[in-house]
């Protein structure tokens, strides 16, 4: 039976005695093969749902190929608990195969299991960005960790944190849209920039029926908003087609509404933030401090 070192960086970071081996001596932890019916699902997994077309074919690649990588489990009792490898799981069982190989690791605090959980299955798993999101809130709600903490951990800018926690803001239904694949981050990130639920719900519902581009989207609510401001400068100098486009590149940039006033020799741009959050993360960007 071969050996392999500790999965990923995530294990090795959090619980020191699981790093990789670095002097003469120390063991690498060992595959072994368990049987599918020891093994259960993780109830802090980040994934929700699961495709069964994609779980369909990993199973159609086990079948031929076998599990390439094992996955890695948490030993509770007589059983073993999935840490992250929970679509190979499926795919095996659903393969009709009776063993998997797996990483067997003994850790007894539930906070360091849960917190490993997450981080793992966010670094390996292809989430939407509803799970993942679900995910740096789990870890910041019940690890107790700062988006700080989550960034450093999970390897990502924490910026990147902060927006996808953000998408959390948004109507259940538009979550769903998310969720689903029929909206894209770049949609969620412009709807945020709409103040009332009703209007984000509206203009989402019509993104998914007129299958809009994100720049539509930008497009719609920077004129949804605009429509809304009675006051212009008497000396304001018309628009011209290139303030408009730096105005859009803008939008798209810090997820909200941008506008550009000029006078005859002077002027001011103009970024919306909406909640003292929204406001942090626009500074974050515009210092850009990682």
């Amino acid at each position: 039976m071969g050996k392999k070192p500790v999965l990923g960086k995530g294990i090795s970071a959090l619980i020191p005695e699981y790093a990789e081996p670095s002097g003469q001596g120390d063991a690498t932890r060992q595959v072994v093969y368990l049987n599918v019916d020891e093994v259960e699902p993780n109830p802090y997994q980040a994934r929700t749902t699961f495709d069964e077309e994609q779980i369909d074919e990993l199973m159609r690649s086990i079948q031929e190929k076998g599990v390439i990588q094992p996955i890695a489990v948490n030993r509770i009792g007589q059983n073993y608990q999935i840490i992250a490898g929970e679509r190979r799981w499926r795919a095996t069982k659903k393969a009709g195969i009776q063993e998997i190989p797996a990483i067997v690791h003994e850790i007894e605090s539930q906070q360091d299991l849960m917190e490993l959980s997450l981080i793992e299955n966010i670094q390996r798993e292809n989430l939407t960005p509803i799970e993942e999101a679900e995910g740096y809130r789990s870890l910041t709600d019940k690890c107790f960790l700062t988006q700080e903490e989550v960034a450093r951990k999970v390897g990502k800018n924490r910026t990147t944190v902060t927006n996808l926690l953000r998408l959390l803001q948004l109507p259940h239904e538009v979550q769903e849209f998310l969720r689903r694949g029929q909206l894209q981050m770049g949609h969620a990130r412009a709807l945020l920039g709409l103040e009332e639920d009703e209007d984000r719900l509206a203009l989402a519902r019509r993104a998914v029926e007129e299958k809009m581009a994100v720049r539509e989207v930008e497009k719609a609510v920077a004129n949804q908003r605009t429509g809304r401001r009675k006051k212009k400068s008497p000396k304001e100098v018309p628009s011209d087609p290139h303030i408009r486009d730096y105005e859009e590149r803008l939008q798209h940039r810090f997820g909200t509404a941008v506008n550009i006033r000029r006078t005859a020799n002077k002027g001011s741009i103009q970024l919306e933030f909406y909640n003292d959050g929204d406001l942090e993360r626009i500074l974050d960007l515009l210092i850009d401090s990682e």
